[in-house]
């Protein structure tokens, strides 16, 4: 590949900008370098060129909350609330693969995300082999913060540490992928129910040392809060502001069940939040008040969450519901429009994840991870809009090129590495369902 590359089409920067019709964005060393008019551009750079005058093309979207190591258990845990899902199917399942078959799901659940032009995501690998789930991120060409998930009580045999071997195994993880790198650690405790106070205060001290990411579930489910009640005396965010684990780099996954004190108390201590709403309404979550979390300037993000909670990694879907769910709990046809919606997934994602000064918009010297979707199918036609068509209309299979760091990853629908054993080898697993055992 030469050293620069020019991408054609409408040029959306994000979520409030005009559409550049008829432009182009250089890129050069994994950097936006410049925005213009194409034929302008074309004059000035001699690069060879991908998209076309139709493209639409959009910065790559944010994900803010996903499980890529649960892909092997997709379909298997269907029609469960959450607490009967986590420990009939999830926990098991994860405490039954082996190195190979973590690499194997997760490098599945990365392609499936990039294939549907998510370039970043905000991942919790398991217990075990979490090396392997960062490895498959570095193999995919995904952006990432990974986490190895940290538990030291009330969960199932084979998942369960002691508080200083899960901290020590961290500690090691955060210093060989630290911050900076494109796919760096983050810490991950899973939730309050399965750990201690020493766990969570610990893992949210190492974080800040290191400047990475505090990333933890909170009130999901109405019978999780119900038992963080019981053995906390407390309401889920105030246990978790008693904790100290709340603030600057602490992103809560769901917060569907808050009280205005709650989102208070978010607000208050810079916390941000991830909005998963295709797999809030699959397990029967609930729906979370979103609309409140944004009147309030929270920081919040779009995110897929695990392939067995939604079927699958699609920012597509999730936009969605995420505007559908509002509108029908508050009766407003306005509230949670296309253009909101995209900057949840895009700009907002970033700044939830603390990362808006170099993703989530097109902007010059932003890193080049870029999105083209190609709308030759029906459902694009007509077009009056291009927020409503990417948001209401469109679908992983408009996709056509997804670049990271300037580097196409999804080139003309193909993705850049063979993923046949990989495939071979998650249909082994479902075959023999070993989480059973």
């Amino acid at each position: 590949m030469s050293q620069g590359l020019i991408v054609r089409g409408r040029i959306i920067r994000d979520a409030f900008s005009p559409v550049g019709k008829e432009h182009a964005l250089v890129i050069e060393q994994g950097t936006i370098k410049k925005i213009g008019l194409f034929e302008q551009i074309k004059k000035e750079f001699d690069y060879p060129v991908i998209g076309n005058k139709n493209s639409i093309v959009i910065p790559g979207f944010v994900n803010t909350h996903s499980h890529a190591v649960q892909t092997l258990f997709r379909g298997a845990g269907d029609d469960l609330e959450l607490l009967d899902w986590l420990n009939q199917v999830i926990l098991p399942g994860e405490a039954s693969i082996n190195a190979g078959q973590v690499y194997t799901s997760s490098l599945i659940g990365y392609a499936e995300m990039l294939f549907g032009g998510i370039t970043t995501t905000n991942d919790m690998a398991t217990v075990r082999h979490a090396e392997q789930t960062i490895k498959a991120a570095i193999d995919s060409g995904i952006r990432g913060n990974v986490g190895k998930m940290l538990m030291d009580r009330n969960t199932i045999e084979g998942l369960i540490e002691s508080t200083d071997k899960a901290i020590k195994e961290a500690n090691q993880l955060a210093d060989r992928y630290p911050k900076g790198k494109r796919v760096q650690f983050a810490y991950t405790p899973r939730f309050l129910l399965t750990c201690s106070n020493e766990l969570m205060q610990r893992a949210k001290e190492e974080s800040n040392k290191r400047g990475l990411l505090f990333h933890t579930h909170a009130a999901e489910n109405i019978s999780e809060c119900e038992e963080v009640r019981k053995s906390t005396g407390n309401e889920y965010i105030k246990a978790y502001q008693d904790l100290g684990i709340l603030g600057d780099k602490t992103i809560l996954a769901h917060c569907v069940w808050v009280s205005d004190a709650e989102i208070e108390i978010i607000k208050e201590t810079g916390t941000t939040i991830s909005h998963n709403p295709s797999s809030n309404g699959k397990l029967a979550s609930g729906i979370a008040p979103v609309p409140k979390f944004v009147q309030k300037q929270i920081p919040v993000g779009l995110a897929t969450d695990g392939s067995p909670a939604t079927g699958g990694h699609d920012m597509f879907l999730e936009m969605k519901l995420a505007s559908y769910y509002q509108k029908a709990v508050t009766h407003d046809p306005k509230v949670m429009d296309a253009r909101s919606v995209f900057h949840l997934a895009t700009l907002e994602g970033a700044r939830a994840l603390g990362m808006e000064d170099e993703i989530g918009s097109i902007q010059p010297g932003k890193k080049a991870d870029i999105v083209i979707l190609d709308p030759v199918y029906p459902n694009a036609y007509p077009m009056y809009n291009e927020f409503s068509y990417i948001v209401y209309t469109a679908t992983k299979r408009d996709v056509s090129y997804v670049l990271v760091d300037g580097k196409p990853v999804v080139d003309n629908r193909q993705f850049h590495i063979d993923l046949s054993k990989q495939f071979r080898l998650a249909e082994e697993y479902a075959r023999e369902k070993p989480w059973i055992k």
